[in-house]
């Protein structure tokens, strides 16, 4: 009889070691379960943080290539300020102003043949600094819509040019210019490529016609004095000239490629 109770004695307090083991174990794996869903929450919300400071960096390093272009953006005309710059409040409102690019340090600028005319032709150019130089035209072709013009000034703040081979559709880009005047000189307006390798007719003063090839179409808003002014990708980097406004067709403007200012420069 003994014997017995103390069987049943051991076989009980087997069970109770066994359920307070299981409970133990429940509660070990419980815990280990919440701190491993702890952790991947932390490392996920890092990741989520480092992603949106990458984010807002990359934001910031586009916005500072965007205003560091500007510095390399000039006013062109045809005709001479009396007394007072382009870019000054008190500019005469009937230089035609258009605009250009520098592209080397010595004085070499990028601008549009249709803004600053023939081969050894001259207009005036005004830099960032606000100071005018008398130009000359040293290259023009009007079939591309594309001229050079050389100042003498060296140590000038030269752009950057990019490749329009690598322009696609879709992609963000930013047009630089000085849209009718003084009031909106260096405006930046932003946009998408629209498409690429386009081909426009264009009506010559003759009455013949012409064909511009290779142009990249965006959206970016562009207006009268715009002209000779660049087309910017993300990087800061010159991937086209601004060209050719449609006016028949709304959000629709034209950039030479930059092929042709690699290639004629």
């Amino acid at each position: 009889m003994y014997s017995e109770k103390k069987e049943k004695f051991k076989n009980l307090g087997i069970q109770l070691l066994i359920i307070i083991l299981s409970m133990f174990f429940g509660i070990l794996g419980y815990i280990i379960y919440i701190e491993s869903q702890i952790y991947v929450y932390e490392k996920s919300a890092i990741g989520t943080k480092l992603l949106k400071e990458a984010e807002i960096s990359q934001s910031s390093n586009q916005d500072n290539n965007i205003e560091e272009v500007t510095k390399s953006v000039v006013g062109i005309s045809k005709l001479k300020d009396n007394g007072t710059s382009i870019f000054l409040e008190k500019s005469t409102e009937k230089l035609g102003l258009g605009t250009g690019i520098i592209v080397s340090e010595n004085g070499y600028i990028l601008t549009n043949q249709h803004v600053v005319g023939d081969k050894y032709s001259s207009c005036f150019v005004t830099l960032d600094t606000g100071i005018e130089y008398k130009g000359s035209v040293m290259w023009a072709d009007s079939a591309i819509d594309l001229a050079i013009v050389k100042i003498g000034m060296t140590g000038l703040n030269k752009i950057n040019l990019g490749d329009s081979n690598d322009a696609h559709i879709g992609e963000k880009v930013y047009a630089i210019g000085n849209p009718v005047g003084f009031e909106f000189q260096k405006t930046v307006t932003s946009g998408i490529i629209s498409g690429t390798n386009r081909t426009i007719k264009i009506k010559n003063d003759d009455d013949s016609y012409s064909y511009m090839e290779s142009l990249i179409q965006t959206d970016a808003t562009i207006n009268e004095g715009n002209s000779g002014g660049p087309l910017i990708n993300k990087n800061g980097e010159v991937i086209g000239i601004t060209s050719v406004k449609v006016n028949d067709a709304e959000g629709l403007r034209l950039c030479c490629s930059n092929k042709y200012c690699k290639t004629y420069y």
